[in-house]
């Protein structure tokens, strides 16, 4: 089912597209894309052309995906936090024929037609032009181009071709259950692929999407209340204000899954939000932007592999590789590498022969995601860490995930991020009451010497990136530059 075809399946008076106080029915949400298709056409776009989307998540922002899709041309989602200068590199970058933003002002001396948002919102308002057939697309076709966050350099374009998204759709769809009765609570970024998905996944089986980025944190449990939401994929910063803003109401039962992905989720957390969530599961996953999701842990699983990011999802095969590229045994920690129908195909601008993640390999292109982990004897998959989680100290290469997964395992810890200081010094920023010090005398309990932090530092909250993970660049900077004991910290920090 290409990317077109997912509007046909919710019925018609349903509720596709929750925004605030607007609500789409899957009736209008089609009337609606064919508008938003016919004006596209007839402000010069063809199939293939690049249309980009710089601004907040919204129903308008779903509208325009679609209609973009159905004209047969590519989606370009821009992060709604970028700047002037980030937003104009992806601009440059894709090649676009028009923005559409909340943001004309960040757009001023752009090569290309930048048209506001709530201008095309009006516009599709009063739009009397015959909408045009949908466009036919194939499996090849381009659908979307997704920039990654670029965390060397400048962000590269991942070419995501309508079959590998339909692949990845019905994979994820097959691994998680979506269903047509589901509400799925999306506070997440649309222009991050785990928010974009819920979307697609969630008119896979004709329910409900509720966009909430942006949304206060108190009053987040008010809105799953208010709209009965079913379904909460999560990062960890997510987890832990459902987690407190859950302790003042016990009684919310609609809730049946949450999902993480892209973070790792502490499994003290996540039991956490089940005692809180009374029947609710938690389905534990792996992926990254060049392949969607990898693997997904199923939810009876959890209790007994907690530390599982789960078995490759359909249609998928993962292997773990030497450093010399040579398979390793089971319980052997490598590179993941990952084959399949959901790897995409490439990055935009970048000839494949300098492609060092897409790789020619047994079953055609390769992913080699430069992330480390392990399966066991039962082929579940264990994340040990990304390229930046992964260090060498006094010679012995560590996982700051492991140093982290420890600390939030203590009473009062509620988040924990590890990193390798400029000064070769391992740190440990760590969130809740706990005081350093007594966390410090636990991890020398459960830790080795190699492991044991030479700093714990407490901080009453840590920096996100725009997708709502941890920014263990951003604490880095922001704590080598900061004198080690803090106004206002309690014992900020204890040199071991």
């Amino acid at each position: 089912m290409l990317l077109p075809e997912l509007l046909s399946q919710g019925r018609e008076s349903d509720p596709a597209v929750i925004d605030g106080d607007n609500e789409l029915t899957y009736g209008s949400l089609r009337e609606r894309v064919a508008r938003v298709t016919a004006w596209l056409v007839d402000n010069g776009i063809r199939p293939g052309d690049r249309v980009v989307h710089h601004g907040r998540s919204s129903a308008a922002f779903v509208e325009l995906l679609f209609g973009t899709v159905c004209a047969g041309a590519v989606f370009v989602p821009i992060n709604n936090e970028l700047t002037a200068s980030q937003a104009a590199h992806i601009v440059r970058d894709s090649g676009c024929r028009i923005v559409v933003t909340d943001h004309p002002d960040r757009h001023t001396g752009s090569p290309v037609q930048v048209v506001a948002v709530d201008d095309v919102t009006s516009a599709i308002d009063n739009y009397r032009s015959a909408a045009p057939t949908t466009t036919a697309v194939r499996a090849e076709d381009i659908a979307l181009l997704i920039y990654t966050s670029g965390t060397t350099g400048n962000p590269k374009g991942v070419v995501c071709p309508h079959g590998a998204v339909s692949a990845a759709v019905g994979a994820i769809g097959a691994g998680l259950a979506y269903r047509r009765e589901d509400v799925v609570l999306c506070r997440l970024p649309l222009s991050f692929d785990y928010g974009l998905y819920q979307v697609f996944l969630t008119f896979a089986v004709g329910a409900s999407v509720v966009i909430a980025e942006g949304i206060q944190d108190l009053r987040i449990l008010d809105l799953v209340e208010r709209r009965s939401v079913t379904v909460i994929p999560l990062v960890p910063a997510l987890a832990q204000i459902l987690r407190i803003v859950a302790r003042r109401n016990t009684t919310i039962t609609t809730v049946r899954l949450f999902t993480n992905t892209g973070a790792r989720l502490a499994p003290e957390l996540a039991r956490a939000l089940l005692t809180s969530f009374p029947g609710s599961r938690y389905a534990s996953m792996y992926g990254m932007t060049e392949c969607k999701r990898i693997s997904i842990l199923p939810p009876e699983e959890f209790d007994d592999h907690p530390d599982s990011v789960g078995y490759p999802i359909a249609g998928d095969d993962i292997r773990i590789v030497s450093a010399a590229g040579w398979p390793v045994p089971a319980g052997t920690t490598g590179e993941i590498v990952v084959s399949g129908a959901t790897v995409m195909a490439g990055y935009w601008n970048v000839p494949m022969n300098a492609q060092k993640r897409f790789r020619a390999g047994p079953r055609g292109m390769e992913l080699h995601t430069g992330d480390r982990g392990f399966l066991d004897d039962g082929g579940r998959l264990y994340f040990v860490g990304r390229d930046d989680d992964v260090v060498k100290r006094n010679g012995v290469r560590i996982s700051l995930l492991e140093i982290e997964s420890c600390a939030e395992s203590l009473d009062s810890v509620d988040e924990a991020v590890a990193f390798l200081a400029e000064d070769g010094a391992l740190r440990l920023v760590v969130t809740g009451a706990a005081d350093p010090t007594w966390v410090r005398r636990q991890l020398r309990a459960e830790l080795d010497p190699v492991r044991h932090p030479s700093d714990v530092i407490h901080r009453s909250r840590i920096p996100l990136t725009a997708n709502g993970k941890p920014d263990r660049r951003a604490l880095r900077a922001e704590i080598d530059t900061t004198p080690t004991i803090l106004p206002g910290d309690h014992n900020a920090a204890l040199a071991v």
